[in-house]
């Protein structure tokens, strides 16, 4: 499968080339770019890794095709990666009981917004770099215990192939096939804080759910979508119908 996500007209456009499963090479370059917003995140189920893990200081070596490179550490760090402007996955965990604080970094020195800022114990999977002219050079984490994190191509997000998904915490799902014509999905979450769901198709992002606390609904999933992010604190189950 092949994600290209690009900007135009100020929107934010996906376009997937070749069926989900058809065992294609993944882009050498996925962008996902569009005006940034302030939306907060919060946690879910953690990827394994699936490469070595390195130490904090470590640098990924470039290649054609992005491998999963993973890091971990102890405490504040400051971890340096290869440059680039893709948008990424990064799957993290924090087992302290403190603040936890994750900045993408650019190569300036300039931070972006914080793509988890939590308190305690944490497993999620976020969307890095997604806004237009934004470069990636490193991450700035606060935090109290130790941590990992693991960077992947956005190709490697988790597929929602079946009516049914579940999860908890933070995740980022590929709908695998776009959504088509009116599209329903029973929502339930049960965690105490925020859930914020959103969908992005052909030209457009949308907010499906901003609530707080315990959410239970229906809400439309527009036509064409292909990617979702979810940010909670609880175990949520979408059912499209």
């Amino acid at each position: 499968m092949k994600v290209t996500l690009a900007l135009l007209g100020g929107l934010v456009v996906l376009a997937v080339i070749g069926a989900f499963l058809s065992g294609g090479e993944p882009a050498s370059r996925d962008r996902l770019a569009f005006t940034e917003d302030t939306s907060s995140s919060s946690p879910t189920e953690e990827v394994e890794a699936e490469a070595p893990v390195e130490d904090a200081s470590a640098t990924p070596t470039p290649s054609p095709t992005m491998k999963p490179r993973s890091y971990r550490g102890v405490g504040d760090k400051v971890v340096k990666v290869k440059e680039t402007e893709d948008v990424l996955l990064a799957t993290l965990t924090h087992a302290g009981g403190s603040n936890f604080i994750v900045e993408p970094v650019e190569p300036g020195g300039a931070e972006q917004a914080s793509i988890v800022n939590e308190i305690g114990a944490y497993k999620g999977t976020v969307i890095v770099n997604e806004y237009e002219g934004k470069v990636l050079r490193g991450f700035k984490i606060k935090a109290d215990g130790a941590w990992t994190l693991t960077l992947k191509p956005l190709t490697a997000a988790r597929p929602w192939t079946a009516a049914r998904v579940s999860g908890r915490g933070d995740e980022v799902l590929l709908v695998s096939p776009a959504s088509s014509g009116l599209t329903t999905v029973k929502v339930n979450h049960s965690g105490s804080s925020n859930i914020i769901v959103d969908a992005y198709s052909e030209g457009d992002r949308d907010n499906l759910i901003n609530e707080i606390g315990s959410y239970r609904g229906e809400v439309l999933l527009p036509d064409g979508t292909i990617l979702v992010t979810v940010h909670a604190d609880g175990r949520w189950t979408f059912t499209k119908d």
